[in-house]
């Protein structure tokens, strides 16, 4: 074999003739430089010259083989980073019920007037009758049919395709006294409270209702003269509590929302008594089950009373809660919304609500589509100051509307989870509660006689607390991160055909320094560099200077 070094001077025009020839035999050389220097598992025997073709035709469909299963496992391991890069996992240890805030309550009777102020059934009739009714009763009927008259028979009233907000406040002047007996009693972590300064009013789809431990409308909406409606409640605001950080004290008793750390009846709320007058039934009005309507929720979020449990009449009802709690782990930040499937409270701006929650987004994209739909929205929605609100001609629109909104405006609205998220998952239990036979022991015993007619009352109770002291919560996290999708690249790679980044850094060398070296140092005739082809060049006749 000739000394390559001795031919550096070779003149390209005085070689043999057909430099295609010649740069494609370069080519094969130097494709059998880089196979026998490559780190690739089987490239050495494709390369290897001087072998039959049969082998070469083997291992070029072993690598091939090869090469097409990691590849696919490889899109298959891309598509899942892309895809599902975050994971819901359980923590590692249990957190304490005195870290999370008690859930809010909120109460809607099913009786919507004082009978003594307005007889809802009364009314209907006289309508019915094409009787005239007194100033008072007519407008307290136009308020009431925005909640009693979808269930009932087409009457006048349903040419109201809108009211103003004098009907609404009107609903507030018939809504029978939250205590009128005042027999109730509340309780929080066993001490009595008043519930006239504990509970505020609520406009809800069932109309007025009165919630415990939920943040001022302030707190939650970003226009809360809408939805404000005076009381003799103390004033509640957020105090060492957030959204997304939770509370900043470990005093329990100067925060709010209000928490507790012990559980079963005596931690948690109790409302004893609940009083609902048997004149004032209605069976007209909504549904003719009478009792409560009552749902647990987050107490910065608004109330959705499709959630709604019951509680009958002349019934004890206890309820326990178990919190469902899903935190986030800081390196999901950088991620982008739709990969990991979350929002942070400060991410995405609600128009209407002050912080995002999916269930206040869902509530914006309901009223949203609403008024698009209808030119109008519910008085209890989330709305704008001039925003009409809907009469009962609009009730079928309005029920409509809540159905519907959820497949025609998906993805306008893209309200996914929060990434920092609390929920209340409740077990009921419900018992008859024959309280008029205890009142009678009472006065048989004390030799009392008890002015109040109890005959002519139902009582009802509700106990709420958490089951167990601790919980156990869930964290999103990390599911493939960039490091854990290139070790996943890498091991797969390795495992096939033994592929690294100094395998590609190897064919960038050859596709490009070796290359321009071999040209500079033998010139553009044997720019593989390889002494064979000089040899073969001066057996068939080249001349070398």
């Amino acid at each position: 074999m000739g000394d390559l070094a001795t031919h550096r001077n070779v003149s390209v025009d005085q070689i043999a003739p057909n430099p295609r020839r010649r740069h494609a035999r370069n080519a094969k050389f130097y494709f059998s430089q880089y196979c026998g220097a490559t780190s690739i598992h089987g490239m050495q025997y494709l390369g290897e010259r001087g072998r039959y073709a049969i082998e070469k035709i083997v291992w070029f469909l072993i690598i091939l083989t090869v090469a097409t299963c990691s590849t696919i496992l490889v899109l298959k391991t891309y598509r899942k980073w892309v895809t599902s890069p975050v994971i819901v996992s359980f923590a590692t240890s249990e957190n304490s019920i005195s870290e999370i805030p008690f859930p809010a309550v909120t109460i809607c009777p099913v009786v919507k007037s004082n009978v003594e102020t307005f007889n809802f059934t009364d009314a209907y009739l006289k309508k019915i009758l094409g009787t005239e009714l007194p100033p008072f009763d007519e407008e307290a009927w136009r308020s009431l049919s925005l909640i009693c008259s979808i269930d009932l028979p087409a009457s006048e009233t349903d040419d109201d395709l809108f009211v103003n907000d004098t009907a609404v406040a009107m609903l507030l002047n018939v809504f029978p006294e939250l205590d009128s007996e005042n027999i109730s009693e509340l309780k929080w972590r066993g001490k009595i409270l008043d519930p006239n300064e504990y509970f505020s009013y609520t406009f809800t789809s069932e109309g007025i209702c009165y919630s415990f431990n939920m943040l001022d409308a302030g707190d939650i909406i970003k226009n809360p003269e809408e939805y404000t409606i005076p009381t003799d409640r103390k004033s509640h605001n957020v105090r060492e509590w957030s959204l997304d950080k939770g509370y900043s004290t470990s005093d329990i008793d100067d925060s709010y929302p209000m928490r507790t750390f012990v559980s079963g009846a005596l931690g948690g709320f109790v409302f004893d008594a609940m009083t609902t007058k048997r004149k004032d039934l209605d069976y007209l009005c909504q549904e003719s089950l009478q009792g409560y309507k009552v749902v647990l929720h987050h107490p910065a979020e608004w109330p959705n009373l499709d959630r709604h449990f019951r509680v009958p009449l002349n019934s004890a009802v206890d309820v326990g809660i178990k919190p469902r709690v899903t935190g986030v782990s800081p390196t999901l930040r950088d991620y982008d919304p739709k990969r990991r499937k979350c929002y942070f409270t400060e991410e995405r701006q609600l128009t209407y609500f002050r912080k995002y929650t999916q269930t206040n987004c869902l509530q914006e994209c309901l009223s949203n589509y609403t008024l698009r739909t209808c030119g109008c929205l519910g008085f209890y929605m989330p709305k704008d100051r001039d925003t009409p609100i809907c009469g009962p001609g609009n009730l079928p629109c309005l029920y409509q509307s809540k159905i519907d909104y959820p497949k025609h405006d998906k993805e306008a609205c893209f309200c996914l989870p929060s990434c920092t998220s609390l929920e209340y998952d409740i077990e009921l239990s419900i018992i008859d509660w024959d309280w008029h036979r205890a009142i009678n022991a009472m006065r048989a015993v004390s030799h009392k006689n008890y002015t109040m007619e109890f005959e002519k009352l139902y009582l009802a109770r509700l106990s709420i607390f958490f089951k167990d002291m601790q919980f156990l919560a869930s964290e999103r996290n990390e599911l493939y991160g960039f490091v854990d999708f290139l070790s996943s690249i890498g091991g797969l790679l390795g495992l096939f055909i033994g592929i690294s980044i100094t395998s590609f850094i190897e064919v960038i060398y050859f596709c490009t320094l070796r290359l321009w070296c071999n040209l500079k140092k033998y010139g553009p005739g044997y720019w593989s560099g390889e002494p064979d082809l000089v040899d073969e060049d001066e057996q068939n006749g080249a001349k070398v200077l």
